[in-house]
């Protein structure tokens, strides 16, 4: 199925509802319509005793998706087509809703997929079926629910979960910050402990990478390695349906309460080429300018009748894509889709944004964040382009332009509480706080016909059609090309420069971020910021004379056979903030020191033992933090940090 026509079918208007009304912020003629509204019809059929908990074709129990005042939707998934997908729900499950069914388009496995009972010894498409069933004329308050379907030979029900509409003003909510799930074995542990102490939770903020690789099926539903949950497993208490000796079950959050998730670097998926495993193709995406550039030499041949749909997917498929997320997820429409949106939620106004970029190592002289691979230096078909940005976030970007639109909008400025999530680290002490979210820089260095060694740049992406084809591809084809080298200056730091202000003087009190899997917060004027992504793993904090230093450029050693080009090492600080944010120390006790065994009360949390979750209540304002230890399964979580957002 076209993406395009399955997102005109599952989509919404961007739209930010407060007691009803709807407040337009930046929608386009693009965007996609409405599904009809199904009319529910009563029945009183009893409930079919056969469950989804003991049918593995059924991947995922119910979830809620997209409130409006009087509505919600419901969403699951089969391994079948199936018949008569239904929603009950109210006194005596009395009421019924038809689900509307469509096929994911890019679900695969690979001999890398681990799925009990099966093997892939290649790249194997799964039939993965949505079902989606929007249920209206709802009121304040929950009702009972669940959901139905039949493989032909049989009906199921899923386990209970409840409904409700979106909160209105002045309702309490409870919203779960967390993120970076990722198949990591703490996760299951942390979602466990979140709904049996602080249950029911009505909303879930996920601050990006639910997965590591998108388009792997098993990574969202079955996956069978023991004590590495897949995301709805994890976030829907199921683990043991999938691995039954599971020490930890995941916690049933999702059946009750809506999710919010944003984009991070792990739902884009690289170039597509089936003859690659899944791995490969995720880690090899180009920019979308360069793929721009190559099509424009080759549109003659594979689009000869220039078809705009054919153009699109060419460009796609030769650059980066985020389609199994855009499938799973029915999510308020920005004017670029669903990639960045904003909802208003009771008190509460939701801004989700998309400042990703791909993630490479820091190795020198390989396809990394610094440098191209000196085998393939001539060669920008094998090129990684650095840390590029997927999309344009920052000034002269259509998602700045819509920002501003919606900090100026009355459904933003007469809400209680303002927050926004953006996945990739825009402050923070983890070693993904450097490089800073600069556009990539890429300065060339070649020999020219004499064999004078020169260099050109640096160039700030996208690089435009006459520099590349004027200047850079001739080296190219002569094959004189000697080193590529990619800088991200500090001081041009675009969410530092243009982003923080904007959302400090518009009142924005909360900024919740991921991407290095720890805890960490700090503020900026009134507004807070963030990282609670310790969910499953961490990859380090780095405090100066605390913890070790985090990863740096390549030195002159590494490149002095190779290159004169250097790296400027105050763009990489090596500890503590990048722009020297004040990083806050816990305010109840020291997890670092009383779970892990650190000398001294430090301002974070990392740790492959403990687990760190958080909640924020509108009822009191508080963003309260808890650290559970996951190999003491019988002790209780330690609140360990609160703060009121004012």
């Amino acid at each position: 199925m076209d993406r395009r026509t399955f997102t005109k079918r599952s989509g919404l208007l961007l739209a930010a509802a407060t007691s009803g009304l709807l407040v337009g912020c930046g929608e386009d003629d693009d965007a996609p319509a409405p599904l009809p509204t199904p009319t529910p019809t009563p029945t009183a059929t009893p409930l079919p005793s056969a469950t989804f908990a003991s049918e593995p074709l059924v991947l995922s129990e119910p979830f809620l998706q997209l409130p409006t005042a009087d509505s919600v939707r419901v969403v699951w998934f089969t391994e079948f087509r199936g018949r008569d997908h239904a929603v009950r729900y109210g006194a005596d499950f009395a009421k019924q809703v038809m689900a509307t069914s469509t096929q994911l388009s890019r679900m695969y496995e690979d001999a890398s997929s681990t799925v009990a009972g099966r093997s892939y010894s290649g790249l194997t498409q799964r039939d993965i079926w949505r079902h989606e069933a929007v249920v209206t004329g709802l009121s304040a308050g929950r009702q009972p629910y669940v959901a139905i379907s039949s493989d032909g030979n049989k009906t199921m029900r899923s386990s209970e979960g409840s409904l409700q509409p979106l909160p209105a003003t002045g309702q309490a909510t409870r919203f779960l910050l967390t993120s970076d799930l990722q198949l990591k074995k703490m996760a299951s542990a942390n979602y466990e402990r979140v709904a049996e102490t602080l249950a029911p939770i009505d909303v879930v903020l996920f601050a990006g990478d639910l997965v590591n690789v998108p388009n792997r099926a098993s990574e969202w539903f079955d996956n069978s390695v023991l004590n590495l949950p897949p995301f709805f497993g994890a976030l829907q208490g199921t683990m043991r349906k999938w691995q039954p000796t599971s020490t930890y079950t995941g916690g049933p959050l999702l059946q009750s309460g809506v999710i919010y998730p944003i984009l991070g670097n792990h739902e884009y998926s690289g170039r597509w080429n089936p003859a690659n495993n899944l791995n490969t193709m995720f880690n090899d995406p180009q920019p979308r300018w360069y793929a721009e550039l190559r099509y424009a030499k080759v549109a003659a041949t594979v689009n000869p009748s220039g078809d705009a749909a054919i153009r699109e997917r060419w460009i796609r498929d030769n650059s980066f894509e985020t389609i199994s997320y855009e499938e799973i997820f029915t999510l308020p429409q920005g004017p670029e889709g669903g990639r960045y949106y904003a909802q208003r939620i009771g008190d509460t106004f939701l801004i989700a944004m998309d400042g990703n970029r791909i993630w490479r190592s820091w190795s020198a002289n390989t396809r990394s964040k610094l440098t191209e691979a000196t085998a393939s230096i001539n060669d920008p078909s094998a090129w990684g382009f650095g840390d590029f940005q997927f999309h344009p976030f920052a000034k002269g970007s259509r998602q700045y332009q819509w920002l501003q639109e919606v900090l100026a909008s009355e459904a933003f400025r007469t809400a209680k509480y303002k927050i926004v999530l953006v996945h990739q680290s825009v402050f923070g002490l983890g070693d993904n706080a450097t490089p800073v979210m600069a556009q990539t820089e890429a300065t060339f260095e070649y020999a020219d016909e004499a064999g004078t060694i020169r260099t050109m740049g640096p160039f700030a992406f996208p690089i435009d059609a006459a520099t590349w084809n004027g200047r850079i591809q001739p080296v190219l084809d002569a094959g004189r090309m000697r080193y590529v080298k990619y800088d991200y200056p500090l001081s041009k730091d675009l969410w530092r420069t243009d982003i923080e202000p904007l959302l400090v003087a518009a009142g924005v009190q909360l900024v919740q971020v991921g991407h290095s899997h720890l805890w960490c917060r700090s503020k900026v004027g009134t507004m807070n910021y963030i990282e609670t992504s310790n969910v499953g793993n961490s990859y380090g904090a780095y405090v100066a004379n605390l913890s070790p230093r985090r990863s740096a450029p390549p030195t002159e050693a590494q490149v002095a056979a190779l290159t004169s080009l250097r790296w400027n090492v105050d763009d990489y600080p090596r500890e503590d903030d990048p722009h020297d944010r004040p990083m806050a120390l816990p305010t109840l006790r020291n997890p670092q020191v009383e779970l892990a065994g650190a000398g001294q009360p430090v301002p974070f949390l990392t740790s492959n033992d403990i687990t760190a979750y958080t909640v924020f209540d509108t009822s009191t304002g508080m963003v309260t933090s808890y650290a559970f230890d996951t190999r003491y399964p019988a002790r209780d979580p330690i609140k360990f940090d609160e703060f009121k957002l004012a």
